[in-house]
């Protein structure tokens, strides 16, 4: 048996509870923690419901500010075959310090309260911790216990690793694939999505309804979808269904009434797809976004049809008139969501690398680490 417990500053996508639920299922007692509560409203355990997280309008008046001040300056640097984030000024060392002290006694006294040293193994999704200065996860790696670092979204991007989490990490994830060149020693695993909770659709509308749902217009290409839908809507009349802003059990009502999907062109969020697409494959609806070619080379099975901002229209057009093309493409896309982000099969999949790593024995045990060792051979 292993207790694991997983971190996040907001269940974003619902990965984290996925993972949490899986663990519980496959015998393996697991907790989540989340700093904030998330805008999307998806399940949350041990809710912190901390001011000034990431995300929030504070945090975003107060990234802009020190973006002026910098004059856009970037906070990270190159070490090491990583990006590595380091406060840009004195200025915000003195922010995080002032967030840290703000957040500290509710941090520990939810520690205390539920026990939350006591765990094996640390799932820090984005690969921070409960404060900027680590000094929860310098206890943990003091202790023996082992710490995970799984990256996925925007964070590894933007932000880089936070080098003192990075140095005690005994396993580095990322579920991104273009992660993969941004770090010397990530394990690519696909995202476990539930997809069982999603029926596929029977029947088209008579009016073909084409959903968009961007977080963020700019990393998603939006204007351009936008444009080139309002295009289509004169051409063929069909209706583009922008979903924005939505609680997400709203957002899944919104598409799961759709025939067509588009998830995003370029690559500003990402390589690919992520949960915006998992859902749409998993009803059955046939799925536009833009790959790399080496994310295509390296996913040679998927179902997507892949567009660029310069095709898009011609592709698009080609999905409108093509029933067929739609109904391949949708039963191609719920096949692909059951091979390779069923849940149960990743969770078991990362049990294998614990077992691979010595971190359990062989009825699934958990075999403590020394204290004070770091694992280095990840």
């Amino acid at each position: 048996m292993l207790k694991i417990l997983h971190l996040c500053d907001q269940n974003w996508v619902g990965s984290a509870s996925t993972f949490v639920r899986y663990h519980n299922k496959l015998g393996n007692p697991s907790r989540l923690v989340t700093l904030s509560r998330c805008a999307s409203d998806f399940e949350e355990d041990i809710c912190l419901d901390l001011p000034l997280v990431k995300g929030s309008r504070f945090d975003m008046t107060v990234k802009k500010v020190i973006n002026l001040l910098h004059r856009g300056a970037s906070k990270t640097m190159e070490e090491s075959g990583a990006r590595v984030w380091q406060p840009r000024s004195g200025l915000e060392t003195l922010l995080f310090n002032l967030r840290d002290t703000l957040w500290a006694p509710k941090i520990y006294s939810i520690i205390e309260r539920h026990d939350l040293l006591d765990y094996d193994i640390y799932h820090l999704e984005s690969g921070s911790g409960f404060f900027r200065d680590s000094r929860i996860i310098k206890k943990l790696h003091a202790i023996g216990k082992r710490i995970v670092c799984y990256y996925l979204g925007t964070d590894l991007r933007d932000r880089g690793v936070i080098p003192e989490i990075d140095e005690l990490s005994d396993l580095n994830i990322t579920t991104e694939f273009d992660h993969l060149s941004l770090h010397p020693d990530l394990r690519f695993s696909f995202l476990p999505f539930e997809f069982g909770a999603y029926a596929v659709r029977e029947e088209e509308n008579q009016k073909l309804r084409i959903c968009h749902a961007p977080r963020s217009r700019l990393l998603k290409g939006s204007d351009r979808i936008i444009e080139v839908c309002k295009q289509m809507e004169r051409k063929h009349g069909v209706e583009l269904v922008l979903i924005e802003g939505k609680p997400h059990e709203e957002a899944i009502r919104i598409k799961a009434t759709c025939d067509i999907a588009i998830d995003q062109i370029g690559d500003r969020g990402g390589t690919g797809y992520g949960v915006n697409s998992l859902e749409t494959l998993s009803m059955g609806i046939p799925t536009l976004t833009s790959f790399t070619p080496e994310f295509d080379a390296f996913l040679t099975d998927h179902p997507f049809i892949t567009v660029t901002a310069s095709d898009l229209p011609e592709r698009l057009e080609e999905v409108i008139l093509n029933p067929e093309l739609r109904k391949r493409k949708g039963a191609e896309g719920r096949r692909f969501v059951e091979q390779y982000h069923d849940p149960v099969k990743l969770v078991e999949s990362i049990y294998a690398i614990y077992k691979e790593l010595g971190w359990v024995d062989e009825d699934g045990n958990y075999i403590p680490k020394p204290r004070g060792h770091v694992s280095k051979d990840r």
